[in-house]
């Protein structure tokens, strides 16, 4: 807490005397802090361990000032591209979306609403997502600090090896993406006004990504899938864009078990967090090979 309240004396110029109401405030990859300042209240964001190896904070500062220009991400106070420490003014009447807000059909809409003003920006991010490469160096990361890897984990990779090609073979698009799009990180402001924040992993990649992203975490049925597909196309998702989502959703998994194997090679604890999503891993190849066998067979 001390750490805190000598980061925002600096930033923000004021006195220790002028900080309250120092408290935790959640987080995964980092640690994040919520502090009182003179009646305003800010979000100071520390690193957390192993960030330096897997994040470029230049690449998330430039991002995130394009999710500000776009009107979709608040707009931060500080960020130093060095250590990743971050502060932002909180956004006013904050509400971070829960899972059951998020099968509601309004909210449906305005979630949509925000993806689509990023992909179709038109605006060109400095950096790509490199999925295939994060994938090699979560695993390389995991292996140098002798993680315990999940049962089955060679048999897997291998069938991962097959979809990469399968994935390869469909016609993609590339537009700016946030690749974070878990429902806490869409934040609701006093007036209704739906933010996105939380920019580390972004850039140029397929949107079908993002979209991927919302559906696993916030574990919609298959008519809350097509009813949010339909919001975000406003039109019916094709066959190619449903094969696509399911294979984001396998590489997805895959790609935050090796992450979590790291993390908590290095300390952290996330429970049952790693091994759930390799199970769904799991699953979810099954459900692949059945329904597009013909696309691992050639």
């Amino acid at each position: 807490m001390r750490k805190v309240a000598e980061i925002l004396t600096e930033v923000l110029d004021v006195s220790e005397s002028e900080i309250t109401n120092v408290q935790p405030f959640g987080g995964m990859t980092n640690i994040n802090y919520l502090a009182s300042v003179s009646n305003e209240h800010y979000i100071v964001r520390i690193p957390g361990v192993g960030t330096d190896q897997l994040i470029n904070r230049r690449e998330e500062r430039n991002n995130l000032e394009i999710g500000v220009q776009l009107g979709i991400n608040p707009e931060h106070i500080y960020i130093d591209t060095e250590t990743g420490l971050k502060v932002t003014r909180m956004i006013p009447g904050a509400v971070t979306l829960t899972q059951s807000a998020t099968k509601e059909e309004a909210t449906m809409k305005k979630v949509t609403s925000v993806l689509r003003r990023l992909h179709c920006s038109g605006v060109q991010m400095g950096n790509q997502f490199k999925l295939y490469e994060l994938m090699g160096l979560y695993e390389k990361n995991a292996v140098v600090e002798n993680a315990q890897f999940y049962p089955h984990f060679a048999e897997v990779k291998k069938e991962i090896q097959h979809v990469k090609s399968a994935y390869d073979a469909l016609e993609r698009i590339e537009v700016p993406c946030h690749i974070d799009t878990l429902y806490e990180n869409f934040v609701l402001d006093e007036k209704g006004k739906l933010y996105l924040i939380d920019w580390e992993y972004s850039g140029m990649f397929d949107p079908l990504w993002d979209v991927a992203t919302h559906l696993i975490e916030s574990e919609f049925d298959g008519q809350e899938e097509d009813l949010f597909l339909g919001h975000y196309f406003q039109r019916e998702a094709t066959e190619v864009e449903k094969e696509i989502i399911l294979i984001h959703k396998i590489f997805q998994d895959y790609l935050w078990s090796m992450w979590t194997l790291f993390k908590e090679a290095k300390g952290d604890d996330f429970g049952s967090y790693g091994s759930d999503r390799f199970e769904r891993l799991q699953r979810n190849l099954t459900l692949y090979k059945d329904m597009y066998a013909n696309r691992l067979t050639t």
